[in-house]
């Protein structure tokens, strides 16, 4: 591939990252989110919440109650998969998570989050608390208390584009100021 084609590829990336972000039925939108978690390795499904292609950063939202809080804390490397089954294009993304809780970055989103989800922030026990029956909601004032937004500052994509004749694959390192693009073997 030329560095044109690459430089092509690393843009469409991005502008995808951002259009799943937006649009809830586009394949992106709920990637797989990998961790190291306290008890080792975990993935979850995530909804991505917002893109920032200038800073490189995904975001995500959690309950800062959650188990995977304190495994971010420890240790903050993160892996990104995402898989568009139309396009048989796949992107994993590598970076690093910063957990933002009751701070600007946390209070902004909170305003756009809808009502009826701030609901899910409401609830008594943490997340994969042991519970009686039906879980009840906690007092909604209090919500935001539990709410976290999860930041990963990308370092890494790795992109494969699956062919019925041929698979091509690219790789994208962030060097500090740009990426440097290579087209590796698939």
């Amino acid at each position: 591939m030329s560095s044109d084609d690459l430089q092509n590829i690393i843009d469409q990336i991005w502008a995808g990252l951002a259009k799943a972000a937006g649009q809830a039925d586009h394949p992106w939108r709920l990637p797989v989110l990998g961790t190291q978690g306290l008890n080792g390795p975990e993935v979850r499904t995530m909804v991505l919440r917002s893109v920032d292609s200038a800073t490189r950063q995904l975001t995500s939202q959690t309950d800062i109650r959650s188990t995977k809080v304190p495994g971010f804390r420890k240790d903050p490397r993160v892996a990104w998969h995402f898989f568009d089954s139309q396009t048989k294009v796949q992107v994993r993304a590598n970076g690093r998570v910063t957990v933002h809780h009751d701070d600007e970055v946390t209070h902004a989103a909170w305003a756009a989050v809808p009502e009826a989800n701030k609901c899910n922030y409401a609830m008594p026990l943490a997340p994969g608390s042991p519970s009686l029956g039906q879980a009840q909601l906690g007092n909604a004032a209090a919500a935001y208390a539990n709410f976290a937004l999860l930041s990963a500052e990308i370092t890494f994509v790795d992109w494969l584009q699956l062919g019925d004749k041929q698979h091509r694959r690219a790789q994208f390192t962030w060097t500090g100021s740009d990426w440097c693009s290579t087209s590796v073997m698939p």
